[in-house]
């Protein structure tokens, strides 16, 4: 099988180089594997690539007749992406040959090796497509299709593809090596069944993921399905959707712009409302706490003597003005003193419950403006993905956890297992809105070539943000229950 991954070597022709001769000079052995040997010669002040027989094969009457049949195919192929042919030639120093325009260039994998620009490697692909498509609409499957079987001229950057002699090698049973190369074979040429097109196009995906390492996931995946019914039909549909996530790909920092600027609108917006509710609640939490200290009933020691009796009574009876706010003078009485004590329970419990309806009503509200980024994104006419909704959903997930976190360190230790329990329930409440109303938006199947886009980057750093946050709070109250 030839290899002329070294077909470049030989530099540039000068002017004192050229001989118009009629008869091929200048001979250099190129080289080669398999049964055909490359030999790069000049004729008429030109390089050419003679393809012949190795001497051990040069006699066997089918090998010379398989170099007949590349030479029939070859001849026909007009496409400026595939090395052209001029002729089939007996050459007295090599024999029967194939006479091939010489390619001034390097193969695919010394290409991508000198790490070309974005620009030159979707060319590339064009190329190659428009390549594979004019040799299908032609009957023709090259069923070798490898790096070093497509070369990039050095002049543009220009693919040829070169080597047909497998092409219709499955007919042959005389071939001593397999018409594939494993590495990019298909499963229906491992298991030596016919070949089409789609074999070609399992190979091109594995090209595509060599040129494109972080694109074109989705692409690559369907071309090496491994069942050819499940590829893409022809190389033409292949192009069409790498085109169409070129486009998505266009869009993507124009939607990242405007969804950066809504969330951070929501997170402004929110921090500021989380502000101003969790100083009103922190203020009105210290106002109940002075409150229900002062109203506390104070345990009295009644002693035996007179004297310390009095002066107790005076005690008790300076705490029961304060706390009951009346102007009593009267004598103080072991009743008035179980009235206050009846009292102020019902007065902490009722300040309890107040501050429980008014945290509720509180988060109701907020619950909404964090949802808000989800709503805006659901409802643009940009392009959606399953993942880029899902980690919205996360964020406000998380800031809604966050949020009941605080708050729930504010309220009455009587009632903040009610108040989580609630908080909780909304959360799952409002999550579930989104996955029954929109279960039909997709989800980019390569997942890291999403997180590699420019507009799901900094959505997803601040989902993991958020749900790290909430998480170090959930393990703080945890760790608090466990002391308790």
């Amino acid at each position: 099988m030839p290899d002329i991954s070294d077909i470049s070597t030989s530099g540039k022709v000068t002017a004192q180089d050229i001989r118009v001769s009629s008869k091929f000079t200048d001979f250099t052995e190129l080289p080669s594997k398999g049964h055909c040997r490359l030999t790069k010669a000049q004729r008429y002040g030109m390089w050419n690539v003679l393809k012949g027989l190795k001497p051990q094969y040069s006699s066997n009457q089918q090998y010379v007749e398989m170099l007949s049949k590349e030479f029939a195919m070859m001849v026909g192929l007009t496409h400026p992406n595939i090395v052209r042919t001029y002729g089939h030639e007996n050459v007295p120093e090599l024999g029967e040959c194939i006479v091939m325009e010489y390619v001034d260039g390097r193969t695919l994998a010394n290409f991508i090796a000198e790490k070309p620009s974005l620009e030159q490697r979707k060319q590339v692909v064009t190329e190659l497509v428009d390549a594979l498509s004019y040799c299908h609409k032609k009957q023709i499957v090259h069923q070798d299709i490898k790096p070093s079987n497509i070369l990039i001229t050095h002049d543009g950057n220009h693919v040829k593809i070169i080597d047909f002699g497998l092409s219709d090698s499955h007919e042959w049973a005389i071939l001593k090596e397999p018409a594939y190369t494993k590495a990019y074979a298909a499963p229906e040429q491992l298991a030596g069944e016919e070949v089409d097109n789609r074999t070609d196009i399992y190979a091109f995906g594995i090209i595509l993921r060599q040129l494109f390492p972080k694109r074109y996931g989705s692409v690559s995946r369907k071309c090496l399905q491994p069942q050819r019914e499940k590829r893409y039909s022809s190389v033409e549909a292949v192009l069409n959707d790498i085109r169409r996530a070129d486009s998505r790909r266009k869009r993507m920092p124009i939607v990242a712009i405007v969804l950066t600027i809504l969330i951070g609108l929501a997170i402004f917006i929110g921090s500021r409302f989380v502000q101003k509710e969790m100083v009103s609640i922190i203020d009105s939490r210290v106002l109940e706490e002075e409150k229900f200290a002062d109203s506390l009933p104070q345990k009295q020691e009644i002693a035996v003597n007179t004297k310390t009796e009095s002066v107790q009574y005076s005690q008790a009876k300076s705490k029961t003005t304060e706390v009951s706010s009346r102007n009593e003078t009267e004598n103080f009485t072991t009743q008035s003193s179980t009235t206050t004590e009846m009292e102020t329970p019902t007065a902490k419990s009722e300040a309890e419950k107040q501050a429980l309806d008014q945290a509720i009503s509180d988060f109701r509200l907020a619950i909404d403006s964090m949802f808000v980024p989800v709503d805006l994104y659901i409802q643009s006419e940009e392009l959606k993905t399953s993942n880029i909704l899902h980690d919205l959903i996360y964020i406000a997930e998380y800031k809604a956890k966050i949020r009941e976190c605080k708050v729930r360190k504010q309220l009455p230790k009587s009632k903040r297992t009610y108040f989580f329990d609630y908080a909780n329930s909304q959360i799952e409440a409002k999550k579930k809105t989104y996955t029954q109303k929109y279960p039909s938006i997709p989800v980019f199947t390569n997942e890291q070539n999403v997180r590699d886009a420019e507009i799901y980057q900094p959505i997803w750093e601040q989902s993991q943000k958020y749900q790290e946050e909430g998480r170090m709070l959930y393990q703080d109250w945890k760790k608090q229950m466990r002391t308790k």
